[in-house]
């Protein structure tokens, strides 16, 4: 596939979840005075050892992809709601004018065209992760955290060092979005752990895989091995 075919196909993708977004009002929330506020805390949060970089735009500027997200509003419209065209296109001009302000629009895309491009770095197995998953994650952070946080959040996610709310705020949509046991699971696998890995993970808990990523964010490599050692069973023989 030509990279011209392929940037198409991630453009029609982003549009799509975007206007899925902003029909449940969540992912469109922030004001652009709240935008305003949280570069502002960015800019004055300390250096930290990134996972990610700044999220930057890159691609069609917004103006040109907006016509496509009022499009698919009208399709998703007609097809969640049963409405007729006519009807769906108002419904979609008053959600356009109510939850698509210019600046949020190009931030969203911004943040999630930064998330797809790293997200197989993801210090939470990110490379056991589909391009599915991947999408559900960070649009699901951005309906819970808003798309300010969402941005501040992956600007500045770092191997220790974080509290333990903004750790979980990048930990649990990746939980709700995939397996994290079956995750760690085929990470064992992979990297080859001379012990048996059912005897490892018996009686270990989606929730308790999680807390040991939340450990990464606020304690870096030090606290994932603590919180894993005491997770598993170390006694376990040799496979």
């Amino acid at each position: 596939m030509s990279e011209c075919c392929e940037n198409a196909s991630v453009l029609n993708r982003t549009i799509i979840l975007l206007a899925s977004s902003c029909l449940l009002l969540a992912a469109c929330g922030d004001s652009p005075e709240s935008a305003a506020t949280q570069s502002a805390d960015v800019s004055a949060a300390p250096p930290t050892t990134l996972a990610y970089v700044t999220p930057t735009m890159d691609g069609p500027a917004v103006d040109e992809v907006m016509d496509g997200v009022r499009d698919a509003l009208v399709g998703l419209l007609m097809e969640r709601e049963g409405l007729e065209r006519a009807a769906a296109e108002e419904s979609a001009d008053l959600l356009m004018e109510q939850g698509t302000d210019s600046a949020v629009m190009e931030q969203q895309l911004a943040i999630y065209a930064n998330w797809m491009n790293r997200y197989p770095v993801h210090p939470v197995l990110g490379s056991h992760w589909s391009e599915e998953q991947a999408e559900c994650a960070i649009v699901t952070m951005m309906r819970v955290e808003g798309i300010a946080r969402t941005g501040y959040l992956v600007a500045n996610a770092s191997t220790g060092g974080m509290s333990v709310v903004d750790a979980q705020a990048l930990v649990q949509p990746v939980a709700y979005c995939a397996d994290l046991l079956a995750m760690a699971r085929a990470e064992l696998t992979t990297i080859g752990v001379p012990q048996d890995i059912d005897c490892l993970l018996a009686g270990v808990a989606e929730e308790d895989v999680a807390t040991w990523y939340v450990a990464v964010f606020t304690d870096g490599p030090a606290g994932f091995n603590a919180a894993l050692s005491e997770g598993v069973d170390l006694t376990c023989p040799m496979d």
